[in-house]
């Protein structure tokens, strides 16, 4: 009979292994690669906010070190988004993310083969290199001025095909290198892609615990049918099992050397309120988007581009996400502005309010600005359209209107 454990099990395990428990965050520099590997790497662009909320200070020369000494690593994989990652890692997380690429409409869409077109850019990217795409193109073109008007476009694809990869930036633009010139070592023919998909796989569950293959799916970028494909595989070789969650009906699946991590939790379910404003591509949004409200009791909705809005902050309290806030901070702006604050009505206390007031203003110090939230009425909660909801006008924000 499949074991089974209640959503609040399952929830501590995914934050423990995010690193949203206070048990769990990082303490130094030295635990920048552990963390970044823990969670699956970080959204390029929002990656110092994501290690801040997984320490207890963060340093932003933290990241720094670890990325220009070589540790980490970015690379287009997950659903084909810019990630950071460790290196000791990349060459699974590209080879099992080909068949994503190889889909793409155009952006980033891995080839199916290689020709003579593009080992010649292989070739005098090996021997010149490193480059950044804008360098390339005229470096390249000046050489071979047939090849002008397409050199970015040679250069993507090896870069998709795994010919050639990136080592940091320069002005802030990707460096591009040959794999074999490259300051780390890296081995795309170490593994192939059927064997980096059952990578990918555990690394999920690794994270997030009991996941459903739909769930796995939406993290990857992978269609259906290769996800049951590859759990298939798994099944078979018994590094995972079914298991089940109260109040769901799908079947979900855990690695099995997770199961004394989750027997222990369902023995012993630690109590903690810890709260985190996550950042739109935090990793624990990104892994639960399509059950956030079932789960965390929010239902919080990634910003699209239309909307104007640079950051939707998720806000976490313990194991429950409890309202959201629409957050400015442009880099020539002074000011770190929290606007349109929604909290749950259950959590819309004074003390909750000013515990969420003093995390905003940690990240407003980490930005080097001025926090500009206070509230004009604390205690004076407005009615939403919601009866579940409250929301807040704040100093300096628009009136609130759902």
């Amino acid at each position: 009979m499949a074991e089974t454990y209640s959503k609040e099990v399952v929830k501590e395990f995914a934050l423990q292994r995010l690193r949203l428990t206070p048990s769990t965050l990082g303490k130094n520099k030295d635990d920048v690669p552990s963390v970044v590997r823990s969670i699956g790497g970080l959204q390029h662009g929002g990656h110092e906010i994501e290690l801040f909320n997984r320490f207890e200070n963060f340093e932003p020369e933290w990241f720094d070190y670890w990325y220009e000494n070589y540790a980490l690593i970015e690379g287009h994989v997950l659903r084909g988004a810019l990630r950071i990652i460790n290196v000791d890692e990349y060459s699974y997380y590209f080879m099992a993310t080909r068949s994503v690429a190889r889909r793409r409409a155009a952006y980033h869409k891995c080839p199916l083969s290689l020709n003579d077109n593009h080992f010649v850019a292989f070739n005098f990217m090996d021997e010149h290199g490193p480059f950044t795409p804008s360098e390339f193109r005229e470096t390249f073109g000046t050489r071979y001025p047939q090849f002008k008007d397409i050199a970015r476009k040679l250069l993507y694809e090896l870069y998709d095909y795994g010919k050639i990869a990136r080592m940091g930036r320069k002005n802030q633009k990707p460096l591009y290198h040959t794999i074999g010139e490259l300051p780390y070592k890296l081995d795309m023919s170490q593994i192939n892609e059927e064997e980096a998909k059952k990578w990918l796989f555990l690394k999920c569950l690794s994270i997030y615990g009991p996941f459903t293959i739909e769930d796995v799916a939406h993290w990857v970028g992978w269609n259906l049918t290769e996800t049951k494909e590859t759990l298939e595989a798994l099944l078979e070789e018994k590094k995972v099992m079914s298991v089940k969650v109260e109040e769901t009906r799908e079947p979900h699946f855990v690695r099995r050397e997770d199961l004394d991590s989750l027997s222990s939790l369902r023995d012993d379910l630690p109590e903690h309120t810890l709260i985190r404003i996550l950042f739109n591509d935090d990793a624990l949004l990104l892994g639960y988007y399509r059950k956030l409200e079932e789960y965390f009791g929010y239902h919080w909705e990634y910003p699209q581009f239309g909307e104007g809005i640079v950051w939707r902050a998720a806000i976490l309290h313990g194991r429950q996400l409890i309202g959201e806030a629409t957050v400015d901070m442009y880099a020539k702006s002074r000011f770190f502005k929290v606007k349109k604050l929604i909290l749950r009505r259950e959590f819309a206390t004074s003390e909750t309010l000013s515990q969420v007031e003093n995390e905003f203003a940690r990240h407003a110090d980490f930005q080097n600005k001025t926090l500009e939230m206070t509230p004009q009425n604390s205690s004076k909660a407005s009615e939403t359209s919601n009866k579940n909801l409250c929301s807040y006008s704040l100093e300096g924000g628009k009136d609130v209107e759902l």
